[in-house]
């Protein structure tokens, strides 16, 4: 990854540079017309079908989460389901964007085969409703369309930060005693990657990144209502993603020409403090449950679990869905094509 800040964003199905580091925020970019890949590779292919089967178990999965709450749900609210494959369209977007769109739709075809399949399979276990099959439904759908949305990889990453803001919210009272003295906040997990897909959308400016922000923030205030979660939640939620993401939004900018993971890292260190200790006190404090050792478990756990959330999913975004992308050929440079020699370049050889 080159230290340098952003490159400017290519043009619409334009290639980076010969030689210059993909910016993870463009991973939804595909590579241009004459270098679309016929099909994925070996990699790409396997993390597809991951996807795919984690979209048909996911509903039963967060449904099993759900119980750890305060108030364990008798069922998961639909509203959640198409919201899980929000989340997960993210990944078959990036994954298949290097494809034609033909192969690509081949792909996220049999994805949703699988899918499907795997979520059938759930429907046997307690509790399990038919509308889980809502998220792998979800999932192909979005995919599908975002990978056709322009600018390439602004679409998805705002899909799956408002969907994770939802979720991290539905599950703000479900809380996994780990060990003797953690407790793992089931939104956290789902909060930790808002962090990375935030600062994918920094490449296309601060504003976008604020209103993406207050879009979220709004849509939250809109889901909570209509599940009928207590207004004190409602307002602190609010309140905290703003002043986080404030913070991170203003970190990461004033980080310019470090590397984009120093900068996920170092903006992360500030906004997952504020956002854990601002929401944890307000939301509990006075509950009978919430005691000083309670409420420091809490603090403890999330803002642990938020920043290696965070810096996993960066990670993952660099080491395993770049990789995975076909490269793009490098083009010939004057003199290389004048004497008919291969172009040098990460995405392999030039003209045979």
């Amino acid at each position: 990854m080159s230290g340098a800040d952003e490159p400017p964003r290519p043009q619409a199905d334009q290639c980076p540079p010969a030689g210059s580091a993909r910016e993870p925020g463009a991973v939804g970019a595909p590579a241009p017309a004459g270098g679309a890949a016929l099909r994925p590779g070996r990699r790409a292919a396997t993390l597809v079908l991951a996807a795919a089967v984690v979209a048909g178990v996911g509903p039963a999965a967060l449904f099993w989460l759900a119980g750890f709450g305060m108030d364990p749900p008798e069922r998961l609210p639909v509203a959640t389901v198409p919201l899980l494959g929000a989340v997960l369209c993210g990944p078959l977007t990036d994954l298949t964007a290097g494809l034609r769109r033909r192969v690509a739709l081949a792909w996220l075809a049999a994805s949703l085969v699988v899918a499907l399949v795997s979520g059938t399979a759930t429907l046997a276990l307690p509790g399990a409703q038919p509308y889980y099959l809502l998220c792998p439904l979800a999932a192909f759908l979005l995919a599908a369309a975002l990978r056709e949305v322009r600018p390439h990889g602004l679409a998805p990453a705002v899909v799956v930060y408002t969907a994770c803001t939802l979720l991290a919210n539905f599950t703000l009272d479900s809380f996994l005693p780990v060990g003797g003295f953690l407790l793992v906040n089931v939104g956290t997990l789902f909060f930790g990657i808002t962090f990375t897909q935030r600062d994918r959308v920094h490449r296309f400016g601060r504003p976008t990144v604020y209103r993406m922000i207050f879009a979220a923030a709004a849509a939250n205030v809109a889901l909570a209502a209509s599940l009928g979660t207590p207004l004190r939640f409602v307002a602190v939620s609010f309140l905290s993603i703003v002043l986080a993401e404030t913070a991170d939004t203003e970190v990461f900018h004033r980080l310019r020409g470090r590397r984009w993971v120093t900068r996920v890292a170092s903006s992360n260190a500030i906004s997952a403090p504020i956002d854990t200790v601002v929401f944890t006190l307000l939301a509990f404090w006075g509950e009978d449950y919430a005691t000083p050792r309670w409420l420091t478990q809490v603090i403890v756990t999330d803002v642990l679990v938020k920043y290696a959330s965070g810096l996993l999913a960066a990670l993952g975004v660099l080491a395993l869905v770049r990789s995975a992308l076909p490269a793009p050929r490098a083009p010939l440079g004057p003199a290389a094509a004048a004497a008919g020699t291969p172009g040098a370049g990460e995405g392999g050889a030039g003209r045979r």
